[in-house]
């Protein structure tokens, strides 16, 4: 009984160790993969930093002047580059577009609600606005 004991108890060491010895170098893996992801980033950052300094240098406008006068012949407005509003065609008459909207939109149930005359059901049982006439005689009375 003591061996089996024994023999269990050894095995469960090996497991163990097995286990943290796995453990121990899964993190040595997602170490490094963290630290060369770190880098990467680090390089990406630089990169970026790079391209910044050289946006600005392409967009000073010293230079972008420049290169307007070199290669486009343009010349300053005049007042026979504006227009007049009365220039401009009319605009068309739409009509009333939100109306049309709202009346292609409208559910079945806003629809029915305007039949005021109709009854309304519930189920199988109609409501009515019939009144009912109630004696109002006395048993004495009525016994006579």
């Amino acid at each position: 009984m003591i061996r089996i004991l024994n023999i269990l108890a050894v095995l469960g060491l090996m497991a163990s160790a097995v286990h943290a010895y796995s453990t121990k170098y899964d993190t040595l893996y997602q170490a490094a993969q963290v630290s060369k992801l770190k880098s990467q980033l680090h390089n990406e950052r630089q990169a970026i930093a790079v391209l910044r300094a050289e946006w600005q240098l392409l967009t000073r406008p010293d230079r972008l002047q420049a290169a307007v006068e070199r290669h486009l012949a343009l010349e300053p407005i005049g007042i026979e580059h504006l227009a007049r509003m009365s220039d401009l065609p009319a605009r068309p008459d739409r009509g009333d577009e939100i109306g049309r909207l709202l009346a292609a939109t409208s559910t079945p149930k806003e629809k029915t609600a305007t039949r005021a005359d109709e009854p309304r059901t519930t189920g199988s049982i109609t409501r009515s606005t019939t009144t009912r006439t109630v004696s109002t005689r006395t048993p004495a009375t009525a016994s006579r």
